[in-house]
């Protein structure tokens, strides 16, 4: 992918995510910064608000929108196939600016 680190940029950052069969990325928040994903390949689950309670699902030729501060987590619906994403970040370090969170924390 392409961020501060390699390419030097300064207001954004862009790669390839994928999700092996039956993998999952873990609950999380974006501190700070917005992410458009595109799914390329495959099908996910993606739990998101306060505790996770909302649900979507969405497949190869959707595109997702994750605002700062939501936490979520994503997983790949199928045993069998990887799930494939281009995503964007409006920040340049997008890894200094990810916390992990816990489902069961006071909402």
């Amino acid at each position: 992918g392409m961020s501060r680190k390699n390419v030097g940029t300064t207001k954004l950052s862009a790669n390839i995510a994928t999700i092996p069969p039956g993998g999952v990325a873990y609950a999380h928040i974006h501190v700070g910064f917005e992410v458009i994903l595109y799914i390329i390949e495959g099908k996910v689950r993606h739990e998101f608000g306060p505790g996770l309670s909302q649900v979507i699902e969405n497949e190869a030729g959707d595109f997702i929108y994750i605002k700062p501060g939501v936490p979520h987590e994503v997983f790949n619906m199928s045993d069998t196939e990887p799930v494939v994403a281009f995503v964007a970040r409006s920040s340049a370090d997008e890894w200094d600016n990810i916390i992990p969170y816990d489902r069961d924390q006071p909402k």
